[in-house]
């Protein structure tokens, strides 16, 4: 049985990360650590774990995250989180580690449901705007994204609604979780997650000094 512990701290950092303390950044890093090793990887950022967890001879397995659903998944998440003066969701590896999530870690259900969610964008996009999501413009892209945030806002209204039910409830909480604990996420927050070279008296970053 895949297993959901931690899934409910996913979209957590996104509030408020840097009043987060440190053994909670830990934690979640930790966890991290934990959903990668799930789906047989090394740690890191996930990057290549669009090829799949490793069988027991060590040959990459195909992922459930298809190229074809890595594809979407990627153009949905850099919408969400892009690149400005910092990294966006490509650059932190958000793919891959969804990519970790969904082989080795969410429950089956979740799991179908998401995957069948996904499967949904590229025919939708190719009725509306002629090509598959992420060959559309960027205002299609950003069009198409406010649509299913604006339904799932309106299941969130709605008393008698599950928002969890919705696909893009879980890509926009997958992709949140999976930045905000990978390197490329921290840093971009100010988190000091790793020591390349001794810095000894080197002067702060203007975000370090909170300029």
């Amino acid at each position: 049985m895949k297993r959901r512990t931690a899934i409910g701290v996913l979209g957590g950092v996104a509030g408020a990360p840097v009043l987060m303390p440190l053994d909670e950044v830990g934690r979640m890093l930790a966890w991290r650590e934990q959903v990668l090793a799930s789906a047989g990887l090394a740690g890191g950022d996930g990057a290549a774990s669009t090829n799949g967890p490793a069988d027991g001879g060590g040959v990459q397995a195909p992922s459930l995250l298809t190229p074809e659903r890595s594809r979407v998944m990627e153009a949905l998440a850099e919408v969400i989180i892009p690149e400005t003066d910092t990294p966006g969701a490509s650059e932190a590896g958000v793919t891959g580690f969804v990519a970790a999530l969904v082989d080795g870690w969410l429950a089956d259900d979740d799991r179908d449901r998401f995957l069948a969610g996904l499967d949904t964008v590229d025919p939708a996009c190719r009725e509306r705007f002629g090509s598959p999501f992420a060959e559309c413009a960027p205002g299609e892209q950003a069009a198409f994204v406010g649509d299913l945030d604006e339904e799932l806002t309106r299941l969130r209204e709605d008393p008698a609604a599950d928002e969890t039910q919705s696909f893009f409830h879980n890509v926009k909480r997958f992709t949140l979780t999976a930045y905000f604990t990978s390197e490329a996420g921290l840093d971009a927050l100010g988190y000091r997650t790793t020591f390349r070279t001794f810095e000894g008296c080197a002067p702060l970053t203007p975000r370090e000094a909170g300029r």
